[in-house]
């Protein structure tokens, strides 16, 4: 545990000493104290007179008091005064306030070695977080919760937690619509939930697991105000349940979604406990990726455990051995750039689906990943389902009907003929239609002359006999020809 000066200061304030002056920054790591001998060693708390303290450190705090009657305690750029003149007292008090912690900390990895569960170890920090703390999974299941609450504020949620060992979802998403609720995140580790309205405060750290079980500590802060010092117990708590096996009854977080994509009924209120957890509950449209190793050089683990170190949104999963990724829409142009990097280094093809918002149809966005894949465009390495459409709606068509019986028969006759005669009707009918039936343009796409042009649509024109003035036959005729060469391109 990094035991900082701003823990040492708030220790001392509890015992009743009154601090005159502080400087520097509050979470200087220490490993030790020492009483002052005119030397200042990093890492570590000195305590002297703040007269001999301020002589012999210089300018580098700038102008401070020298009486000798005042206690500075000092470590690197961090120091604060004290009004005491019993210097052993305070020495020894800062010993003490190191051994409270490390005593903390050595009591969690002892309990940890010995095979303790998640109560015993909740149970060991209740003397140091004075309000209610307890241990949960992602659909709100809860496996250990201290003895005591602080105060009536929590007492109808407390008895719910109790009775039945389990957080009632609307509370939580009460909370989450407070107007004035807000995050901050404390070192990547925990994070902090205020509720002004209510006076009080909640610590969030999730519990980081190779089996993705997503289980999370709660301590809630009722007129308490939260303090470095809580929050570096909080962590540490963190790191020893990380080192414990999860009970018997806690499932994966992504299991929900390997089930959804295996067209298995979801319990409702588990999802929307997901959304909550993962922190997407406002947001109304997803995307599926799905990653194909097109080298088979890493293993579908491997390049899960890849991607999931490297791209900071989104939840990782594999379902039938296929790297999945689900994320809200907006942040798909955070993460497309953070794949980009990827991308060359570990030689993968991203597949995106379409937006969704009904996740009983996730396996349908899963087929639209597959589409993207199957035609993503040579170079490139990230391919989106909604750049190839037609082909996705033609696959789609493939898999219920033969779809060479929806080509109109115009499409077959100059089909047949192109073959035995070598020629290019087809297409140039194609691009004919799809540009409006321009001959500048068409003739331009084609690469002819306007006359080579009028040559071919006479030529068509005595080989099949359809209306080009009807919007229909023109449509069918597009479509039948994008659907001909996608029926091409798959054998």
């Amino acid at each position: 545990m990094d035991i900082s000066v701003a823990m040492i200061k708030e220790r001392f304030i509890s015992q009743g000493c009154t601090v005159l002056r502080e400087s520097g920054k509050k979470n200087t790591p220490l490993d030790g104290v020492r009483l002052f001998d005119g030397e200042f060693l990093p890492n570590h708390l000195n305590i002297g007179f703040c007269g001999e303290l301020a002589l012999s450190l210089g300018d580098v705090f700038g102008t401070l008091p020298e009486e000798n009657k005042l206690v500075m305690c000092v470590s690197q750029d961090m120091f604060f005064i004290l009004d005491e003149i019993y210097l052993p007292k305070i020495l020894n008090m800062a010993i003490d306030v190191l051994e409270y912690y490390r005593d903390f900390e050595n009591r969690l990895m002892n309990a940890v070695y010995k095979g303790a569960d998640m109560q015993e170890l909740l149970d060991l920090t209740e003397p140091y977080f004075k309000n209610p703390a307890f241990i949960a999974n992602w659909h709100g299941e809860v496996f250990a919760f201290t003895k005591a609450y602080a105060n009536d504020y929590f007492r109808s949620a407390w008895s719910h937690i109790v009775k039945k060992r389990r957080l009632p979802l609307s509370s939580v998403q009460t909370l989450r619509n407070s107007p004035n609720y807000y995050t901050v995140t404390h070192k990547n580790t925990t994070a902090i939930f205020e509720f002004p309205d209510n006076d009080f405060t909640c610590i969030i750290g999730k519990v980081d697991s190779p089996l993705d079980y997503h289980l999370y500590l709660q301590i809630m802060q009722y007129k308490t105000p939260v303090t470095d010092t809580t929050c570096v117990l909080a962590t540490t708590l963190l790191s020893a349940l990380e080192s414990i096996n999860p009970p018997q009854e806690a499932t994966s977080l992504s299991e929900l979604f390997c089930d959804l994509l295996d067209k298995k009924a979801v319990d409702r209120e588990k999802l929307n406990w997901v959304l909550l957890t993962l922190g997407w509950e406002e947001c109304d449209h997803f995307l599926l990726l799905s990653f194909w190793n097109n080298e088979g050089s890493l293993a579908a683990e491997a390049l899960c455990g890849e991607l999931k170190n490297s791209l900071v949104r989104g939840q990782m999963f594999i379902w039938n051995e296929q790297p999945l990724m689900l994320i809200c829409e907006s942040d798909f142009a955070e993460v497309k750039v953070q794949i980009e990097q990827l991308v060359n280094e570990l030689s993968f093809i991203c597949g995106v689906s379409m937006p969704f918002s009904r996740w009983d149809m996730l396996s349908v966005q899963f087929k639209q990943t597959e589409t993207a894949i199957r035609y993503c465009e040579q170079n490139s390495r990230i391919s989106l389902c909604i750049d190839h459409i037609w082909e996705y709606l033609f696959d789609q068509l493939e898999d219920m009907v033969n779809i060479s019986q929806l080509f109109h028969p115009a499409i077959i006759t100059l089909a047949d003929y192109d073959r035995k005669k070598n020629a290019q009707l087809l297409l140039t009918l194609y691009v004919y239609l799809s540009n409006e039936r321009s001959l500048s343009l068409s003739a331009d796409k084609l690469f002819v002359h306007r006359n080579t042009l009028l040559y071919r649509l006479h030529r068509i024109n005595e080989l099949v006999d359809v209306d080009l003035t009807n919007e229909e036959v023109r449509e069918h005729i597009i479509l039948s020809y994008r659907m001909m060469k996608n029926a091409d391109n798959l054998t």
